[in-house]
């Protein structure tokens, strides 16, 4: 089995006076992208600081491609850092600012050229290589900062934030400039992102980080259906929420009926957790609930719906026209519900 491209373990990182991180570990394989999620302040740019050498920091083992680097400064460990704001030389042209770090470890002038042509063609700045910085578009200037940090091919390449502050149609255009940069020479990729759904949608897998500790790490479809923890669940938002109780046989007593708990739960206060996706609107579904208003989305028309007094956010299954105060039958995929076990169920909504 090949070493993974990057290699966590126990990472410490403080936050001024404070502990700060605690107990990191994960890894990323050569091509795999790993997306950090969490709260301001959680210490997503920490840890990336951290793991680049450019932040304070030690862990019991960091390797980058299969060899120890936590000890090695900065510019020997193998890894690239891209801040979210993209730094260019503007004295320099764009084939001049690409050919940079090339140039920094001394490479030979013959292979600078090829190497600086190939990633400017996976990046679609063919033809831009005499031109200006100051003449760039916003999207050009983003995938150029992306192309000089990747010609010298690093090991691992650290995003922070890369598409904050841009405009749909620039963050699609770098978005896209992520995925073929990558596709060019497969680094191992960690970025931060705020976005859950931008992290949904270029991740290979998400990590949450809450209070200094990884919380989860897992594949979207996992995370978003399965969160480990009702703190996990809280921090992703998931748009249904129903406050029930467990009853002495397990099942999940509310105001949608009795539910199958899934794992089992001692007896007491709990709240069940789910997406949008894991209930629709359906001609025989069990549960019955009043359209009380229409959510329109560039991706989807979603419903909201009183069923038990419970205001819950619901998929229309396309088949017939609704209207706004009409009564609906809903099904639920259960295997789509996470309940647990809640004595604070402060923040959800009632009906």
């Amino acid at each position: 089995m090949s070493a993974p491209g990057l290699l966590v373990h126990r990472l410490r990182a403080p936050f001024g006076a404070a502990p700060g991180l605690e107990q990191i570990s994960f890894s990323v394989a050569p091509g795999e992208r790993l997306a950090l999620v969490g709260a301001s302040g959680a210490g997503k740019t920490t840890l990336l600081r951290a793991i680049a050498g450019l932040g304070p920091g030690g862990a019991d083992r960091l390797e980058i491609g299969g060899r120890e680097v936590g000890a090695l400064p900065a510019e020997r460990r193998g890894v690239v850092y891209l801040h979210q704001t993209p730094l260019l030389f503007p004295h320099l042209t764009v084939g001049e600012n690409i050919a940079f770090p090339l140039r920094v470890r001394g490479a030979h002038s013959s292979d600078i050229g090829p190497a600086v042509r190939d990633v400017m063609a996976a990046l679609r700045l063919d033809g831009l290589g005499e031109r200006r910085v100051q003449s760039l578009s916003g999207g050009q200037r983003h995938r150029a900062a992306l192309a000089r940090a990747i010609v010298a091919r690093p090991t691992v390449l650290l995003l922070d934030e890369p598409f904050a502050g841009l405009d749909p149609v620039l963050r699609h255009e770098v978005r896209e400039a992520v995925r073929a940069a990558q596709a060019s020479y497969r680094p191992a990729l960690v970025l931060v992102t705020h976005d859950l759904d931008e992290a949904g949608t270029l991740a290979d897998r998400i990590g949450v980080l809450l209070h200094g500790r990884l919380a989860q790490v897992g594949p979207p479809s996992e995370l978003f259906a399965r969160p480990a923890t009702l703190e996990v669940a809280r921090f992703l938002g998931l748009a249904n929420s129903v406050l029930g109780t467990i009853e002495d046989d397990g099942r999940f007593a509310s105001p949608l009926g009795l539910l199958p708990a899934g794992l089992p739960l001692a007896p007491g206060p709990a709240v069940a957790v789910f997406a949008t996706g894991a209930i629709r609107t359906a001609a025989d579904g069990p549960l019955i609930g009043r359209l009380v208003e229409l959510r329109h989305r560039v991706q989807q028309t979603t419903a909201v719906v009183v069923a038990g007094g419970v205001r819950l956010e619901v998929v229309l299954d396309g088949e017939r026209r609704v209207a706004i105060g009409e009564e609906v039958r809903l099904a639920i995929a259960m295997e789509a519900v996470s309940i647990f076990a809640d004595a604070t169920p402060t923040g959800f909504r009632r009906g």
